[in-house]
């Protein structure tokens, strides 16, 4: 009988546990299901207006001199540091960059950017994304991901916000092509022959990142963050050093050592790739 006390009071803590916290699901790592979305969220069809339109000379100009109005309390170890850390009201935007795509946001901007600071107030990276399926013929939301940066917490330098998002539609929809989806080839319902992705960044896209989407065939993308406020002190994720090394010749890259090895069986795999009939993809963008 005891034994049986023993056991009904473990199942019941058992039950408790999984109950009372989040579930904890495994996508290539495990993840928490109350903070991370892996699977699409139905949108009930709702009509997409499409990118912002982006702003004339005029309105842009007529732009109030603070956005954004957001100021966590410094809690910094050092409080002097604080000082020299101060928050952020708008925008670096030099316009010889940015000159005619500054547009003003919509409710999928402010979504990814409420999911990056989700991921930043508790352990993950300040990046969020969220990527909508859009049905070609009646230009309706089908569903949508959200995801944020997980680099930290799956201990991946490649879990960026763009990569798992991308990750998470591309799974569930079983399909490679984002920008062209065919309804006889996507494990999920649409209601027309053909569909595509549309993709929200909290920031601009890193190297990696920007050439993820455009392998994945999103050809619509908005971001809000620019890389320059990326780079500001206390954020520190800057791409320069990439951009600059992408510049440079192999034998002139400072941070990588480089070589070309030439082997007699370096081609073996592409000989075979295009002489037999074996599944394809990789389409150049």
């Amino acid at each position: 009988m005891r034994i049986y006390k023993i056991l009904l009071i473990n199942i019941m803590m058992y039950l408790f546990i999984n109950t009372t916290y989040a579930e904890q699901k495994t996508f290539c790592d495990s993840y928490d299901t109350q903070l991370t979305h892996m699977n699409a969220i139905t949108s009930n069809d709702a009509p997409y207006a499409g990118l912002p339109k982006p702003l004339t000379q005029h309105e842009y100009k007529e732009l109030p001199a603070t956005i954004n109005s957001y100021c966590p309390p410094c809690t910094l170890k050092d409080p002097t540091s604080c000082a020299h850390r101060p928050c952020q009201t708008k925008n670096i935007m030099p316009l010889d960059v940015y000159h005619g795509i500054q547009a003003k946001g919509d409710p999928w901007m402010k979504m990814a950017n409420r999911e990056a600071l989700n991921s930043v107030e508790h352990g993950g990276g300040p990046f969020g994304v969220v990527i909508l399926q859009i049905d070609d013929k009646s230009g309706k939301i089908l569903r949508y991901w959200i995801n944020h940066n997980h680099v930290v917490e799956w201990a991946d330098p490649t879990a960026h916000a763009e990569v798992t998002t991308i990750r998470s539609a591309s799974r569930e929809l079983g399909v490679l092509n984002l920008g062209h989806i065919n309804q006889k080839e996507a494990k999920l319902p649409q209601p027309s022959e053909w569909s595509h992705c549309v993709l929200y960044s909290s920031a601009e896209s890193c190297p990696m990142c920007t050439a993820a989407i455009y392998w994945a065939g999103i050809g619509e993308v908005a971001f809000s963050a620019t890389r320059f406020d990326a780079a500001v002190k206390g954020v520190d994720f800057s791409d320069e050093m990439i951009y600059d090394e992408f510049a440079r010749p192999y034998d002139k890259r400072q941070h990588m050592h480089i070589v070309h090895s030439i082997t007699d069986n370096s081609l073996d795999a592409f000989n075979y790739y295009k002489r037999n009939n074996v599944a394809r993809y990789g389409a150049a963008p």
